[in-house]
C-alpha cells in the first residue's frame, strides 16, 4: 500500500473512531437516567447490601494511600524513573465493590456497546471504508487498544464512587457538627473529637464536687479534656457509622449528581479521554478530580485535629 493510500485508510479509521464515540456520547443521557435516577438508583445501590459493607470502609481508608502512590508515580515519571513509576501505577485502587463491578459492566456493555460479541468500533470504521484487505488487521488493533484504555478508564471511574462517598461523609460531618454541636467538623476525625469532648464535659459536670449547676459554669469556662480511650472510642464509632453511610450514600448522591449533570459530565470526560487515547495510542488519559478533592478535605480534617 502506498503512503498516500495508507494515510487515506488511517484518516478513515479516525473518522470511524469519531463516529463511534459520538454515538456513545449520545447514549449518556439514557444511561444516566437508567442507573442514577430513581428507580434505577435503587437498583444500582442496593448491591451495597452484603460484603460491600466491609469493602466500602476499607476503600475509604485505602484511598489516601492510593492517591499518594499515584502522585509519587507521576513525580518519578517526571524524574525519568519510568520503571518504578509503572510499578506504582499498577497499585490497586482498592477492593472492587459490587456496586462498582455492576457499573463497570453496565458501562462497558450498555454505554460502550461492548460484550456479547458486539464490535461497534469495527462497525463504525467499516461504515467509513469500503472493503479493504487491511481493515481487519487495523480495526482489530484499534479494538485491542480500546480495551487496554478502557480497563484503565473504568478503574478510574469506579474510584470516583469511593471519592464521592468520602466527600459525602465529609459534608454530612460538617453539616451535623454545625447544626447539632455548633462546631466546624469537616470529617469523621473532627466530629469524633468534638463528641468525645462533649461526653467528657457532661461526665465532668455530673461529678463536679460543688454540684452539677456550678459544674456547668466551671466547665463552660474550662472544658474538660477527653481521655485517650474515650477519644478513640468516639472517633471509631463515628467512622463506623460513616462507613455504613458510605455504602448507601449513592441513594442520595447519585440522583443529585444526575440532576446537577455531574454524572453526565464525568462520563463525557471519560469518553473524550478514551477517544483521545485511541487517536494518540496512549492510555491513562482519564483522571477525574474527585479523589483529589476528597483528599483535600481529609487534610482539612487532619489539620483541624492538629489545631485541637
Amino acid at each position: 500500500m502506498s503512503p498516500r493510500a495508507e494515510q487515506h485508510l488511517l484518516d478513515a479509521i479516525d473518522r470511524g473512531i469519531a463516529q463511534y464515540f459520538a454515538q456513545r456520547r449520545d447514549a449518556i443521557p439514557l444511561f444516566v437516567c437508567q442507573h442514577f435516577r430513581y428507580p434505577g438508583a435503587w437498583s444500582t445501590n442496593r448491591r451495597a447490601l452484603g460484603w460491600d459493607l466491609l469493602r466500602a470502609p476499607l476503600n475509604l481508608l485505602w484511598a489516601p494511600f492510593y492517591l499518594l502512590s499515584q502522585l509519587l508515580a507521576w513525580l518519578l515519571h517526571q524524574a525519568g524513573l519510568n520503571s518504578v513509576a509503572r510499578l506504582l501505577r499498577k497499585m490497586p485502587s482498592g477492593l472492587q465493590t459490587q456496586v462498582q463491578a455492576y457499573l463497570m459492566a453496565q458501562t462497558q456493555r450498555q454505554l460502550l456497546g461492548l460484550g456479547d460479541g458486539a464490535s461497534p468500533l469495527r462497525d463504525a470504521i467499516a461504515q467509513t471504508i469500503v472493503a479493504d484487505e487491511n481493515l481487519g488487521r487495523l480495526s482489530t488493533e484499534q479494538e485491542q487498544h480500546l480495551h487496554k484504555a478502557l480497563v484503565d478508564a473504568l478503574s478510574q471511574y469506579a474510584l470516583t464512587r469511593t471519592a464521592t462517598a468520602d466527600i459525602g461523609n465529609t459534608l454530612v460531618a460538617t453539616i451535623a457538627g454545625a447544626f447539632t454541636l455548633q462546631k466546624f467538623t469537616p470529617g469523621g476525625l473532627a466530629i469524633g473529637a468534638v463528641l468525645a469532648g462533649v461526653v467528657a464535659n457532661r461526665l465532668a459536670v455530673a461529678d463536679f464536687f460543688l454540684g452539677p449547676w456550678l459544674g456547668s459554669w466551671y466547665y463552660a469556662l474550662f472544658p474538660a479534656e477527653p481521655e485517650t480511650a474515650l477519644l478513640v472510642l468516639s472517633t471509631a464509632s463515628v467512622m463506623a457509622l460513616f462507613a455504613v453511610f458510605a455504602c448507601f450514600s449513592g441513594l442520595i448522591s447519585d440522583p443529585l449528581q444526575a440532576l446537577l449533570g455531574i454524572h453526565q459530565r464525568r462520563l463525557e470526560k471519560m469518553l473524550y479521554s478514551l477517544e483521545r487515547d485511541m487517536r494518540s495510542r496512549t492510555t491513562g488519559g482519564f483522571r477525574p478530580k474527585d479523589a483529589y478533592l476528597a483528599r483535600i478535605m481529609d487534610i482539612v480534617d487532619a489539620a483541624r485535629m492538629g489545631l485541637r
